[in-house]
């Protein structure tokens, strides 16, 4: 019997790039986020998907005045590269957020009790890198500052 979502099987799905933002792979994301080892493929598209719609609608003002994330990133920081690896960042954080809470809502057991914790503070971690990360997109610099109470 093999374990679902063996650390070692490298998943090829992606979300297709659009004329505003980049692809987004699976693979990308188990890289990032190697501790949700244990998900499946489509789980992890599928939180994903939703991540990328919310990133986007939190974006959308900013994309209607410069039509691309590229042009985006040029305007604040100068270059392309930030604002692809901003928005990956916002769209895995806020994914791995979701995963993690969903972890959270059906680990009922004893043994489960001593990983809430440890998933509380995961989960509330990727939260803020989202914001963090959408925060630099809209305003070109941290306006906020981000604390774990």
């Amino acid at each position: 019997m093999e374990f679902v979502g063996n650390k070692d099987d490298v998943y090829e799905s992606q979300l297709p790039a659009t004329k505003q933002y980049p692809a987004l792979t699976v693979a990308e994301f188990q890289a990032v986020f190697h501790f949700l080892s244990n998900e499946t493929e489509i789980g992890i598209l599928h939180y994903l998907t939703l991540a990328r719609l919310t990133v986007h609608t939190e974006l959308v003002e900013m994309i209607t005045l410069h039509e691309t994330l590229d042009h985006v990133s040029v305007h604040w920081f100068g270059e392309a590269a930030p604002g692809v690896s901003l928005y990956k960042q916002a769209v895995f954080s806020l994914a791995a957020n979701r995963i993690v809470g969903n972890k959270l809502s059906t680990d009922a057991t004893a043994e489960a009790a001593d990983r809430q914790e440890a998933l509380q503070q995961k989960a509330g971690n990727c939260l803020v890198q989202y914001r963090q990360a959408v925060d630099l997109l809209l305003n070109g610099k941290a306006t906020y500052t981000f604390e774990m109470v």
